[in-house]
């Protein structure tokens, strides 16, 4: 048929009744490729079978004539449009992407800052605590230890 295997479905009436190989009515399909840009031709649809579909391959041109022509390197234009169309869609898709996955690392880094001076503030509480208790264990060790000096005193 051609240099690839690029095709689009078209929805076009059958109105000759072509069947495939399957006896069933064929699909007509436009090739893409650069031997045979517009070309429409009949394909099999395809059956339903067990796991999935099967084809019976059958193939038959549509149109008589080739396009040729200003409507030839029209079509083959307009391919390479859509083409370079469905690419910038594609790379635009993964932009965003990237984009998405940023924006949530943004929020992941806010969040986590917003613990940790959360924390920071928890251990300077801490730290204060901590050393009113050491204030007031010394305190209490010292009035202990003159408490228990003058008692000693006392029962001499």
């Amino acid at each position: 048929m051609g240099d690839s295997a690029s095709s689009s479905t078209v929805q076009y009436k059958n109105e000759k009744a072509v069947l495939c190989n399957c006896n069933q009515l064929a699909k007509i399909v436009r090739a893409w490729t650069d031997a045979n840009t517009g070309h429409r031709f009949y394909g099999c649809v395809g059956r339903k079978v067990a796991h999935g579909y099967e084809s019976c391959n059958f193939f038959r041109w549509f149109d008589v004539k080739k396009p040729h022509g200003w409507q030839h390197e029209a079509l083959i234009e307009a391919r390479d449009v859509i083409r370079e169309q469905r690419e910038e869609i594609k790379n635009l898709r993964e932009a965003v992407q990237v984009q998405e996955l940023k924006r949530e690392n943004s929020n992941d880094v806010k969040q986590t800052s917003e613990e940790c001076k959360a924390l920071k503030r928890e251990v300077l509480i801490l730290n204060e605590r901590s050393r009113v208790f050491r204030n007031v264990l010394i305190t209490s060790s010292v009035g202990f230890t003159i408490i228990l000096g003058v008692v000693v005193t006392m029962c001499k």
